[in-house]
């Protein structure tokens, strides 16, 4: 597993501490004929600035020592300590930008994502497959199974035929949704998530697309291609994006997983009308 930088911060502080806390404690058990507990114990009360005292060296070494772990081992400690306390912040920084994210993701399939996917998987010439790999009641959908969902997913092709009146329909459907799509977009939360960001730019590239040509019955062969070509590409990525949020609710809004869950748009009866 990959550490991030506040991570590799915090194993390093803790490296060089405990390096200082071995050295000093071995180097007085040596110089001052302490036992371990000893020598360890005035090692951590020097490192963590208690200092009580009962424990003192009496030799020049000792006291040699026990300054080398003042300089040293006081800076590793508060270092330490530090790195740790910054990481654990940043960490829940972190948990409170994905959790308002996630409500941002929420409001996007709320308000347009679902019903764009139920438009896109009506189209769909190997629905039937999509739909046997997915399960259509909220209590099939396991913690186990999500690998297999995402597996699915990722193994479709996407395949989408769109005729002209479908065409139209997507384009007046987001035509309809563009202030949302606009408004979701700046968001400064979705710095945190890039390929919701990349999800986002698709939807709106096939609106741009679809507006550009005032008339879809003259679409030459190779624009029909371009088009269809942008159809899968935000099929693909609101399937997955979709599977992810799914994942999220499931794990921290049970009431709402079984509403979404129920909301499927690969098995609602809509998804399959032509």
């Amino acid at each position: 597993m990959k550490l991030d930088s506040g991570q590799q911060r915090v194993l390093v502080s803790l490296g060089v501490m405990l390096l200082v806390l071995v050295c000093g404690t071995a180097a007085l058990m040596h110089v001052e004929g302490l036992p371990l507990g000893d020598a360890l114990y005035f090692s951590v009360v020097t490192m963590s600035t208690v200092g009580y005292g009962d424990v003192v060296p009496f030799t020049g070494a000792g006291r040699f020592v026990a300054g080398f772990m003042i300089l040293t081992g006081v800076g590793s400690f508060m270092s330490a300590m530090a790195a740790t306390a910054d990481h654990l912040l940043s960490r829940r920084e972190q948990r409170e930008r994905m959790e308002k994210l996630n409500m941002v993701i929420g409001v996007f399939y709320s308000e347009a994502g679902t019903a764009l996917m139920r438009k896109l998987a009506a189209l769909d010439e190997n629905l039937p497959e999509l739909r046997a790999a997915l399960p259509p009641r909220h209590d099939s959908w396991t913690d186990k199974s999500f690998g297999a969902y995402a597996g699915a997913l990722a193994g479709h092709p996407f395949r989408v035929r769109a005729d002209i009146a479908a065409l139209e329909r997507i384009k007046s459907f987001l035509a309809e949704k563009s202030p949302l799509l606009v408004r979701l977009l700046e968001n400064p939360n979705l710095l945190e998530h890039e390929s919701f960001t990349d999800l986002l730019w698709a939807v709106l590239h096939i609106k741009e697309e679809l507006e550009f040509r005032f008339d879809l019955a003259e679409l030459s062969a190779a624009d029909t291609a371009h088009v269809q070509g942008d159809l899968e590409r935000a099929y693909r990525l609101l399937a997955g994006q979709w599977l992810s949020y799914m994942r999220h609710l499931k794990v921290n809004y049970p009431y709402l997983f079984m509403t979404a869950a129920h909301r499927n748009p690969f098995h609602e009866p809509e998804a399959l009308e032509r």
